[in-house]
């Protein structure tokens, strides 16, 4: 939320060298926007008991060892519906979203894993979803597998639904095992019926368990360095992530469900050292300095933000195994006549990654509980009440870290607030993967977290072709409207989402040439669509700065009649010369102004499409609305029109009579009466022999 901004020039000061001074200058002069930051906070008492009551004066918080005056203070206890409330409609206040609503991940590994696991990390996380999630919270889903590396599933939504969804469809391609299974030799196929089919050559047992002659046959394999080789893959995935991360404000917490990367990997067993003492935790190094790297990357969640609440699967499954009265849950177990095998087995275990990773994030390790129900709650028990505090900050655009430190006066209180936040940075500074995540964040978010956008109108229009339904896209890109959002190198997305939020539609063009965008240039896209309700959205970025340019608007098309009327929503039209039309979609020996006058015939050297608003001077809006007629010989049409004026529910009739030539009706209405205002056209339209009735409407604004 910005609340303005603020230019600083300051005077030379007396006594410095020339190149001082040029360097104190270039500094001051830069622009400093006045930004509210929020920080997010939650009290706890000694017990762990959420403290709910506290006030803003209870609180002291500094950035970088600065007390900041707090200006902004929400306190936030979320209540959970019970089982008798749930499925009821939401109440006005359940609703309304938050300013900083909580955000989670939920993050399945199926690298460091197995079937089992995997299956109870499911269950957990529906369980989660189904009684834990507020409205207003915001989830996304992620995965890691040997195959694909790290994957965004769902970026952060209130869509709940659908993430119950895709955690009940997540897992059927990407089950490839733990990172020993990554040996050519050993990779697996799902076959029909839910068995496995194994390559020849395999060595090993022919399901998810891995037992002693495996082990040692992958060790003979270079088991060990496939191991070591995803691990580390893991690990800097994982630590780019929360570097992306860093820019989404407050928590992100993050629900692993893994069993851990082995201990073997980056702790020396006991065995090697003195086996007397029994233990596994004893620091040791490799070749690849796999415990720095993987600390490393807990500091950077950490830093973002990103507490991780890591679930250990495989002690979930244990104990469901045993429930159920099976011996699978024995599988990490050895032979009990070998020597050390307790510290052995441990050895193969991920116990010490994941309590590592949650201790050092600022979360919490779940092990060898067969309840989702206890987790569920206990996870709701520490991120459901908190408090934000807002105060003003400079925000530069310099990528620093600033230190957050947040106490409370009340004693015996348990603070924990967000360590710091960083400093926006120049997007030619990102990596590959910050780039991805933001260009997700304008396409799919309806509030963007990564920053500001252009709003950016655009006209969205069905209509049927040779049987087919078909969507029009198209915007005004002239640099008049969209500023410095284009430059030498300008990402355009064209999206469609169905009413489930899955992108049935999606075009994606790079335009490295800036006279593209000179001049009054209107680009277009046609997606082939189907009956639906349907949201599509257009993104301009500059692929150089990061600034971004997003429009949205919803479709409908309705389903094919065999007969009678039917209207398309119009196309407005107002008069304007010199209008360049570019069709993103079509075949580049295509004329563009061809292409889309064959859909709208209208004179694209006079006319420009009404996209944004107007003033009364330009004339006159021409509407042009598409009809067909099925199984109709002769069709005889009445059509009628009538403009509403928003503000003061003025209604005007239209007396001209629409005009009718190659399926287009067309119909024009002066402006120079008009007042300023939103304006509603309906129109209306029966065929009078089948008695067939059809209406539309468009909307306008006049300046």
């Amino acid at each position: 939320m910005f609340c303005g901004f603020l230019i600083l020039v300051l005077k030379p000061v007396q006594g410095l060298t020339c190149n001082q001074e040029e360097e104190i200058q270039e500094e001051l002069a830069q622009e400093v926007t006045v930004t509210l930051k929020l920080i997010q906070v939650y009290v706890t008492d000694n017990n762990g008991t959420a403290i709910a009551d506290l006030t803003k004066e209870d609180f002291e918080l500094k950035d970088n060892g600065k007390i900041k005056n707090i200006t902004d203070f929400e306190r936030h206890i979320l209540s959970v519906p019970s089982v008798e409330t749930r499925g009821q409609e939401l109440t006005t206040e359940q609703r309304q979203p938050r300013r900083m609503p909580r955000k989670f991940f939920l993050f399945f590994d199926f690298a460091f894993n197995d079937l089992g696991g995997i299956r109870m990390a499911k269950e957990a996380a529906r369980h989660f979803i189904d009684t834990q999630i507020d409205p207003t919270d915001e989830v996304g889903i992620l995965s890691y597998s040997t195959h694909r590396g790290l994957e965004l599933h769902e970026y952060l939504t209130t869509d709940h639904g659908r993430i119950r969804e895709l955690v009940n469809d997540i897992g059927i391609k990407e089950i490839l095992g733990r990172a020993g299974r990554l040996l050519d030799e050993q990779q697996m196929q799902l076959m029909r019926g839910g068995e496995w089919s194994v390559p020849d050559g395999v060595m090993g047992a022919l399901t998810a368990r891995i037992d002693r002659d495996m082990r040692g046959d992958m060790m003979r394999s270079g088991g060990q360095m496939e191991f070591r080789h995803q691990a580390l893959h893991f690990t800097s995935s994982i630590k780019d992530m929360a570097k992306a991360l860093r820019y989404i404000p407050g928590y992100k917490h993050i629900i692993l469900f893994s069993t851990g990367i082995p201990n073997w990997l980056m702790y020396r067993t006991a065995v090697e050292a003195t086996p007397q003492l029994n233990k596994v935790n004893i620091a040791g190094t490799d070749s690849s300095d796999m415990r720095r790297r993987y600390e490393e990357m807990s500091r950077e969640l950490a830093a973002a933000n990103s507490p991780v609440y890591a679930i250990n699967v495989e002690g979930m499954y244990a104990d469901f195994m045993q429930r159920e009265g099976r011996t699978d849950f024995q599988r990490w177990t050895f032979d009990r006549d070998q020597p050390y095998a307790g510290i052995e087995a441990r050895n193969w275990r991920g116990i010490t990654s994941l309590s590592n990773l949650a201790k050092d994030t600022g979360g919490k390790y779940f092990d060898n509980t067969n309840s989702a129900e206890k987790i569920a709650e206990e996870i709701q028990t520490m991120t459901g009440s908190y408090y934000v505090l807002g105060y003003p900050i400079s925000e530069k655009w310099d990528g620093k870290y600033h230190e957050v430190k947040v106490s409370v006066g009340r004693q015996g209180c348990k603070v924990y607030a967000q360590r710091g936040y960083y400093n926006p940075k120049s997007f030619n500074e990102y990596t590959d993967l910050e780039k991805k995540i933001h260009l997700i964040d304008m396409a799919l978010n309806q509030r963007p977290h990564m920053g500001n956008y252009v709003n950016l109108p655009m006209a969205v229009l069905p209509y049927e072709s040779v049987q087919r339904s078909m969507a029009l896209l198209i915007f005004n890109a002239s640099e008049d409207s969209l500023g410095d959002v284009v430059g030498e190198n300008t990402e355009i997305v064209f999206l469609a989402f169905d009413e489930n939020q899955n992108i049935v539609g999606m075009k994606q063009f790079s335009i490295e040439d800036p006279d593209f965008f000179r001049g009054n240039v209107h680009p277009y896209v046609i997606l082939p669509l189907y009956p639906g309700k349907f949201e599509c959205r257009v993104v301009i970025r500059n692929a150089d700065t990061g600034k971004g340019a997003v429009g949205s608007s919803v479709l409908f098309i309705p389903r094919n009649s065999s007969s009678g009327l039917k209207l398309y929503p119009p196309l407005l039209l107002k008069p304007q010369e010199n209008a360049k039309y570019v069709s993103l979609g079509g075949n580049k020996d295509d004329d563009d102004e061809a292409a889309l006058a064959a859909i709208f015939s209208f004179d694209t050297h006079s006319f420009s499409p009404l996209i944004g608003a107007i003033t009364r001077d330009v004339g006159k809006v021409v509407v042009l609305m598409r009809g067909s007629f099925a199984n109709i010989t002769d069709a005889e049409v009445k059509l009628y029109a009538r403009l509403v004026h928003q503000h003061s529910g003025e209604k005007m009739p239209m007396d001209k009579s629409f005009t009718y030539e190659d399926g287009i009706f067309s119909l024009e209405i002066p402006t120079a009466g008009l007042q300023p205002g939103k304006y509603f056209l309906y129109l209306f339209g029966e065929e009078m022999q089948t008695h067939t009735k059809s209406n539309v409407h468009a909307h306008f604004v006049v300046k």
